[in-house]
């Protein structure tokens, strides 16, 4: 199941409920009385994932055009940090790194909370400085503090 296929449930009480018109239509086409299977996945932070991908545009800015755009800057990450596998090209016999996914189907808040860490420990190597300090000049709504206090990192 991707992502557009998921469906966001609230749990009250016990029980999960709807939390949107997309998962009501889900549980409304499923018969009184019949079993359903569940994967329950914790939700990925939006804000979260705009502050990350706003810091590496900050750093593209910031390092004489080492990078062309966040993109690229991510896939670096990627290798630095493990999250690419070696393949070799069976039509030209040539090894390349594959970089991983990072998407919300791909990678749940707490992996996604390690990876910016490890990205933000690499970075911080390469600048001199953390990265939170480069961000320091962003604006309230790419700022850290729509990172979940217990997703930041310690001070």
């Amino acid at each position: 199941m991707g992502d557009l296929d998921g469906r966001c449930f609230v749990k009250r009480n016990g029980g999960f409920f709807p939390a949107d018109f997309a998962a009501e239509e889900m549980t409304a086409s499923v018969a009184d009385g019949r079993e359903v299977v569940f994967t329950v996945r914790k939700a990925r932070s939006p804000q979260h994932l705009r502050w990350f991908f706003a810091m590496l545009r900050k750093v593209c800015e910031n390092t004489d055009d080492q990078w062309l755009d966040e993109e690229e800057l991510l896939d670096d990450l990627k290798e630095a940090v493990g999250l690419s596998k070696k393949k070799i090209n069976p039509l030209t016999g040539r090894e390349s790194q594959r970089p991983g996914s990072i998407s919300f189907a791909a990678m749940g808040e707490a992996k996604f909370v390690r990876f910016r860490r490890r990205c933000s420990y690499v970075l911080g190597q390469f600048l001199g400085c953390t990265p939170e300090e480069l961000m320091a000049e962003t604006d309230e709504t790419q700022s850290p503090s729509v990172v979940p206090e217990r997703e930041r990192e310690p001070a």
